[in-house]
């Protein structure tokens, strides 16, 4: 999988130099792809963290920018992303385990972008829901590992992005967990069955 990702970051340093709209008219649209950093936890509905550590990955995709208002810098954008998390840790703190879990990731935001002084130069906020589906990892099934995570889950996320260049573009973003996300925790011992999954994004994307 590591291969891959930076084969596919690979391909996309050929379109630097392809030129993409530094603020959309009604009707434009932006396509973007990329990949970076992730992690998630896992908190109860006491907002305390139920794992100990936080699960690390990577993530690749691709998304489309849609400007559908007459308001300028205002846009709709969803698409797909694939999200690998994997760690060897001790969850219990007596027996070391490897968990790993692959997602699905549709995110849908409604999206305002401000460009700057600089010509080439933007700054966007963005917020909206995501839809996340469990492909694959040990951390799905209850009867192998010591958590079993649901294949479909909900969060609510928030960021910002910048666009340098009309081409470049960086992001950091935050999904707060809106549905439960564990099948059966009566493993852990623990009787809140409302665990929720917030994950952090940054990455960087190449616009055409």
């Amino acid at each position: 999988m590591k291969r891959l990702f930076t084969l596919i970051l690979a391909a996309m340093l050929s379109l630097l130099g392809t030129s993409a709209f530094a603020q959309m008219a009604q009707g434009e649209y932006r396509m973007t792809a990329g990949g970076g950093f992730t992690m998630f936890s896992l908190t109860g509905s006491d907002s305390e963290r139920v794992m100990d550590e936080i699960l690390p990955g990577f993530y690749f995709g691709a998304d489309i920018d849609y400007a559908f208002s007459t308001i300028e810098g205002l846009s709709v954008e969803t698409g797909g992303y694939i999200m690998h998390y994997g760690k060897a840790f001790s969850f219990n703190k007596a027996e070391a385990k490897s968990y790993h879990a692959n997602y699905l990731r549709i995110p849908i935001n409604l999206k305002y972008e401000i460009p700057m002084d600089t010509d080439g130069f933007a700054l966007a906020a963005y917020t909206g829901p995501r839809f996340n589906l469990g492909l694959a990892g040990n951390m799905f099934s209850t009867g192998v590992t010591y958590m079993g995570l649901m294949r479909p889950d909900a969060q609510w996320g928030f960021g910002i992005s910048a666009i340098i260049q009309d081409a470049i573009v960086f992001r950091a973003g935050y999904d707060l967990g809106i549905t439960k996300c564990i099948k059966d925790n009566s493993a852990l011992g623990f009787n809140d069955l409302n665990v929720k999954r917030n994950s952090f994004c940054f990455g960087v994307g190449f616009a055409f």
